[in-house]
């Protein structure tokens, strides 16, 4: 019965569950264990499509822009056809890292936040630290430099933990460029120097060409152009062996502006005019637009004014395709994740729906079990009823034939053997030889004693004592019949029990007690015993205690130790036996009230 209860108690709890759970997916994203059910047979395939486009992604990042956007929006599409969150997370990365590139730091902002929810909800720490990272990007951007910082050292922290050298030497630049921003030239050499470190230690020449062309635009910005000269040229040739595009490319630009700044003309159109070139392989607007506006300056500074206009009204062109670029390049991010959100939104509604429906079938299960548990409660409080009513008639008949066997023995048996040893009495022996004087006498001592012994059984089977007057009274007498035995002196001792107690408590401790202080006299070789009686609020203890030689073998206790163990466990008690700390025995027995 209480198992059924207990099972009605944990639906309810699930139930309750169930609720609170559908609720939290009603305002946030489902996460992705639930969205295993809405993969397509195609999705092993198209996870493998989607790596593939990831590598040539990375492979295109620094060699053609275009074409690492369109492997990055194809990540994104395929990611979102299955709700794949760490497909969507590769892809924004990707992307993120484009837009640093770009100078795009708006749409930057808004993909870094979504790469930030995602990775943090997937448990993803090197993309959540990717995505600080960018976000310190654009915040440094915005000259909101506390919150940039705080960004950085929080992205730094993880890789560290994460033991990622190299995403720690790109966090290190990162924060180098966050300080020349800041004007603080000192701090800023100083992470240049650990980032440059860092990736000598790896051994990324792509990191070290990096850096150097990061302080090389630091000199730029302090006017000191023979230095910024010296490290973008340095990074200018680690960029040609690697063949990296768009190092070359970002190399040529500085080096351009250093030499219009040093009003070498001719160097400054030259090194343009090839950045111009390279510009458009690599597909970037950007870098396009600030070839263009040193060529300008260049021309303008050679007082060739054709050729200034001509490049200033490239420069203009190419801003407002770079403008309008930017709009359709931002347009389509943020359709794509609108669409995305729409597709989670259509698959948390299937998914609540489907929770409803299950919900609906368990709170009717639900309801069944408890009508069924409340039928079969009421059914086993009858039962009990009954039980009750049927162990009062059982202690009863018990007692009334206790007492028939008892008269029984005492006038029947009692009173035959009473006459018996009256007519013995009436025998005369001096008619009798002494050899039939011995067996008379032997005869006469039988008779005797077996009446005794008949008067004591009648009297033990049903003691007036126990009906008439309780428990207590009826054991005090039984101690002082014991006693009456000079090899073995009992002691009682009684705690509580101001009040008789249950009838067939009291009958089957007094069977009990009789059972074994028999044991005691018959097996225990002992010359003291102790019982005690002792009553607390919940329960009666009875001890008994004997100095004798004890229980030789525990496991193989007499028929008179198993009559005993029967009757606790009728009273629902317990016993225990030791005999091992001290000589003799010691039976304790703990029985609730």
């Amino acid at each position: 019965m209480a198992k059924l209860y207990s099972l009605a108690f944990i639906l309810l709890v699930y139930v309750s569950l169930l609720q609170g759970h559908t609720s939290f997916a009603q305002t946030s994203r489902a996460n992705e264990g639930l969205m295993q059910s809405k993969y397509s047979a195609n999705f092993p395939q198209d996870t493998i499509l989607i790596y593939k486009y990831r590598k040539l992604a990375m492979q295109n990042l620094y060699f053609d822009a275009d074409k690492a956007v369109l492997y990055a929006q194809q990540i994104l599409r395929l990611s979102q056809k299955h709700q794949w969150s760490k497909g969507k997370i590769m892809a924004y990365d990707l992307l993120c890292t484009y837009y640093i590139i770009d100078g795009s730091y708006d749409i930057l902002r808004e993909i870094s936040n979504e790469i930030l929810l995602l990775s943090q909800k997937e448990n993803l720490p090197l993309y959540t630290a990717n995505a600080k990272r960018f976000q310190g990007e654009s915040s440094a951007e915005y000259k909101q430099f506390d919150v940039a910082l705080a960004n950085f050292q929080s992205a730094f922290n993880i890789y560290n933990n994460l033991k990622l050298d190299s995403a720690k030497a790109v966090c290190l630049e990162n924060i180098g460029n966050f300080y020349r921003e800041k004007l603080e030239y000192p701090q800023a050499n100083r992470y240049y120097d650990m980032a440059y470190d860092a990736f000598k230690k790896i051994g990324s020449q792509w990191g070290m060409a990096s850096v150097l062309q990061d302080r090389g635009y630091l000199y730029v910005r302090k006017d000191e152009l023979d230095k910024a000269e010296k490290y973008v040229t340095e990074a200018y040739v680690i960029f040609q062996k690697l063949n990296n595009r768009f190092g070359i490319l970002n190399a040529l630009n500085d080096l351009g502006n250093v030499y219009y700044s040093q009003k070498r003309y001719d160097k400054a159109i030259e090194t343009e005019s090839e950045a111009f070139e390279l510009s458009k392989l690599y597909h970037s607007s950007r870098q396009t637009n600030w070839a263009l506006i040193c060529l300008y300056k260049a021309y303008k500074g050679k007082n060739d004014v054709k050729q200034s206009l001509f490049y200033l009204e490239q420069v203009d062109y190419i801003r407002r395709t770079r403008h309008i670029e930017r709009v359709a390049r931002e347009y389509n991010m943020y359709k794509l994740i609108y669409e995305n959100q729409q597709m989670d939104s259509e698959i948390q509604r299937k998914i609540i729906n489907e929770q409803n429906t299950i919900q609906s079938v368990l709170i009717a299960f639900l309801i069944l079990i408890v009508a069924f548990s409340a039928f079969l409660w009421f059914n086993n409080k009858k039962l009990r009823r009954k039980n009750a009513a049927i162990k009062e008639a059982l202690i009863q008949g018990q007692t009334i034939e206790r007492k028939r066997v008892a008269a029984e023995l005492h006038d029947h048996l009692g009173g035959t053997l009473a006459s018996l040893n009256w007519y013995l009495y009436g025998m005369d022996k001096k008619l009798l030889s002494e050899e039939e004087q011995k067996i008379y006498q032997s005869v006469h001592q039988m008779v005797g004693a077996a009446y005794r012994e008949v008067r004591s059984l009648s009297h033990n089977l049903m003691p007036i004592e126990l009906e008439e007057h309780g428990l207590i009274v009826a054991l005090q007498r039984l101690v002082g019949k014991l006693n009456e035995n000079n090899s073995i002196q009992f002691k009682f001792e009684v705690d509580g029990l101001d009040k008789r107690l249950d009838k067939k408590v009291e009958f089957e401790l007094y069977s009990i007690l009789l059972e074994l202080t028999n044991n005691i006299l018959k097996h225990s070789k002992a010359d003291q015993a102790e019982i005690s009686l002792k009553e607390t609020a919940r329960t009666i203890h009875l001890t008994i205690s004997d100095n004798g030689s004890g229980i030789k073998n525990n496991s193989s206790h007499g028929v008179g130790l198993g009559n005993v163990k029967n009757r606790v466990q009728s009273l629902k008690g317990k016993i225990v036996i030791s005999n091992e700390q001290n000589p003799g025995t010691n039976i304790g027995i703990e029985i609730p009230k």
